[in-house]
């Protein structure tokens, strides 16, 4: 039997120095670390637990963005006020079920690189910066969309923790749709963030994220650059544009953002789903979600 320690710090000094140890692990929620544990994974780490470090917990508005602590959990992110965050508060909203939502982490669903990690669309589509921290003082920041590297995998270093989840300033608006088996307690099939900002009745600056589609998940940006400038009457003649919108040219519009988004995408059938079905559904929800912004804007 594998014997591993769990070390409580009080203070992030003394967790990061508990990291620096060669076999020691940040734990969050634990949520993860369970069903990890069962199936053979950490066995013999030591888990240095960040459950009594305040300073990673909490939302809070500054100069530079909106600072959410790594620690905060989904439950908190469901009742956050950034404006501009929909797609964040209603991933966090689906995330399990309210015993999981209320111990599971935002850092901690980052660094498990899960390509159907629920919050990751969300926060890609956002732009955010994530701030990594280690002993003696050292920091750094890094694009999410740099950071996750393979299923599993991120650019996390050695000694290195996630400290807090930075998103910039903005003006616009973002939703969030998800495909899973049920309605609630489901690995998504396929999931999609949209953040848009409209400009004089067309698409502005516009990000698309999905998850569940590629080994990470994903900002689609051929799609992006289909979308950015496009009208209503050009992406959906029934539901945006009325009556008068050229079904030609819709038609046209959405072939070159679906063949677009194809090229963005790299999805595998497994258990829950094929790689057609993926396909489908992503081109769906980035219509659907294109869509249900412009109803915001009008």
């Amino acid at each position: 039997m594998t014997v591993c320690g769990m070390i409580q710090p009080e203070t992030l000094e003394e967790a990061l120095e508990a990291l620096a140890g060669e076999r020691a692990m940040a734990c969050a929620g634990a949520t993860n670390l369970y069903v990890d544990r069962r199936h053979g994974k950490y066995l013999d780490f030591d888990y240095v637990s960040l459950e009594r470090l305040k300073e990673l917990r909490g939302i809070r508005r500054e100069a530079d963005g909106w600072h959410i602590g790594s620690m905060t959990s989904f439950s908190e992110l469901e009742r956050c006020e950034i404006p501009f965050a929909g797609a964040l508060i209603a991933a966090a909203s689906q995330v399990g079920g309210p015993q999981i939502r209320n111990r599971g982490t935002v850092g901690g669903n980052i660094i498990s690189a899960s390509p159907a990690a629920d919050s990751v669309p969300p926060l890609l589509a956002l732009d955010a910066v994530l701030r990594l921290v280690k002993a003696g003082g050292v920091s750094r920041e890094v694009a999410l969309k740099d950071f996750m590297k393979g299923p599993g995998r991120t650019d996390l270093r050695h000694g290195e923790l996630l400290a807090e989840v930075i998103l910039p300033h903005k003006s616009g608006r973002s939703v969030f749709y998800k495909a899973g088996k049920r309605n609630a307690l489901a690995i998504s099939l396929c999931s999609c963030a949209v953040y848009m900002e409209e400009r004089q009745g067309a698409v502005g600056e516009i990000a698309v994220a999905l998850g569940s589609v590629a080994p990470t998940a994903v900002r689609a940006q051929r799609a992006e650059k289909v979308l950015a400038g496009a009208r209503p009457s050009e992406m959906c003649r029934n539901k945006l544009a009325g009556p008068a919108g050229d079904v030609s040219a819709e038609a046209a519009f959405r072939e070159r953002l679906r063949a677009a988004l194809m090229e963005d995408i790299a999805p595998i059938a497994d258990i829950r789903a094929t790689a057609e079905y993926r396909r489908r559904i992503a081109f769906r929800m980035v219509l659907h979600n294109v869509t249900e912004l412009w109803r915001c804007f009008e």
